[in-house]
């Protein structure tokens, strides 16, 4: 090669650099979008042009497992519905009460209980604070939630109806709660008796008996129960930094077994699902953790990197922010989205077809993002609707979702967009 060619293929790669270089200042953001197949959060519509119906209410509704149906928890311990017909919400009247006393950490609590019977069961719910019941010292937030028994816990539970509570305040409007309790339930009497035995159960620094002996979640109770079993940590620290769950069965609970009770004692999570006759859940591995069906660790439907905690996890999906892919909790099957830059991810839902995902951020103008994997659609929302730690957002149907906000007198707003 002469002198003459090396400073002609020089010009000619500095001439490249530069067309290069003017491209990406000329087209900004959507040259690296497009590159990188990423989402500009930056701006987007607002709330406003997806927006189909506004209700107000005095405090953010909570969907229950029946989606079309919401539940609005009142401090003084009243517990209102409402249906969403399509078009409109519209407050139920033939609600039932109840009274009910709960042995929590050996304190009696007094609770009311609102009920209704609807097609997909038994919907109850009650709330108490510590303004209702002031000898009550160990506790100040405890939600109940009534429910027909699944038919795997009826041999242990020996009643038709279950309770369960949750004692985190944090999470008084997540539709997919955690609960730490299950009590039999007597309709006729009102009596409640616990399900699993306190024995064991480590004390925490307040006193209160360890609200992670037993876990249950909405979305694992109102999955398909063929199998009695629930996720406990009741053999680990409760002060160590990684814990372990494991998962037993309420037969085995209730009989004091440890090592034989145990089905899965090598998971980082107590996520866990059922469906047709089979149960998954994740277990840890060297590299991060794999998602296994009926506890085969051989045979994993999912290996990931990394720690549980950098991932979400919504109904039956795990999300995965590094990667932008969402995986099925049943089947292993991904799906994968223009990635997108978030402050801080608070969550995300998905619609029960698994093709419509809707991710939410905080921030002061935090950004909501759509995703229709069937048609390979995005869409933005940017409003600062979001940052304000409600987390009560759903989906009602295959087409619409909804999220809730504070208005300025105090109240509620709660909004269904729609794809």
């Amino acid at each position: 090669m002469t002198k003459n060619q090396k400073i002609v293929i020089s010009v000619l790669s500095v001439i490249l650099v530069i067309g290069i270089v003017l491209a990406v200042l000329t087209s900004g953001k959507g040259f690296l979008t497009k590159v990188t197949g990423g989402v500009d959060t930056a701006s987007g519509k607002g709330l406003s042009d997806i927006q189909t119906v506004s209700f107000e209410s005095d405090y953010p509704l909570v969907q229950t497992q029946q989606k079309n149906l919401f539940y609005e928890p009142y401090p003084d311990g009243t517990i209102k519905y409402f249906r969403y017909d399509g078009g409109s919400f519209n407050e139920v009247t033939d609600v039932t009460v109840k009274n009910v006393t709960l042995e929590c950490s050996y304190q009696k609590v007094n609770v009311k209980l609102y009920y209704l019977k609807t097609e997909v069961g038994t919907v109850g719910y009650g709330l108490f604070d510590t303004e209702q019941q002031s000898n009550v010292k160990l506790f100040s937030y405890i939600l109940v939630r009534m429910m027909d028994c699944p038919a795997a816990y009826k041999n242990a539970a020996k009643t038709d109806y279950i309770l369960l509570t949750d004692m985190d305040a944090e999470d008084a409007y997540k539709a997919d709660k955690t609960y730490s309790d299950m009590y039999s339930f007597d309709l006729k009497s009102g009596k409640a008796s616990l399900v699993m035995s306190q024995r064991d159960r480590t004390a925490q620094a307040d006193g209160t008996v360890s609200e992670g002996w037993t876990i249950f979640t909405d979305s694992s109770l109102n999955s398909e129960k063929t199998k009695d079993l629930f996720a406990s940590t009741r053999i680990h620290d409760s002060n160590a930094e990684n814990k372990v769950y494991c998962f037993m069965t309420v037969a085995n609970s209730n009989a004091g077994k440890r090592v034989n009770a145990v089905t899965l004692d090598n998971s980082p999570s107590y996520e866990i699902r059922e469906k047709d006759k089979s149960y998954f859940c994740f277990v840890n591995t060297a590299n991060g953790f794999d998602l296994v069906k009926n506890g085969d660790k051989k045979k994993p439907l999912k290996s990931f990197e990394g720690k549980f905690a950098d991932y979400l996890v919504s109904g039956d999906w795990i999300y995965n922010p590094a990667a932008s892919e969402f995986t099925s909790i049943i089947t292993g099957e991904t799906k994968t989205v223009k990635s997108a830059e978030f402050a801080k991810l608070s969550g995300f839902i998905a619609d029960e077809s698994g093709t419509k995902f809707v991710l939410f951020a905080d921030g002061e103008k935090q950004s909501m993002i759509m995703y229709d994997t069937a048609k390979d659609s995005v869409e933005v929302i940017s409003d600062k609707l979001f940052d304000n730690g409600i987390r009560n957002f759903c989906f009602i149907d295959g087409e619409s979702g909804m999220v809730s906000d504070y208005t300025e007198s105090g109240g509620a707003v709660n909004v269904i967009f729609k794809f």
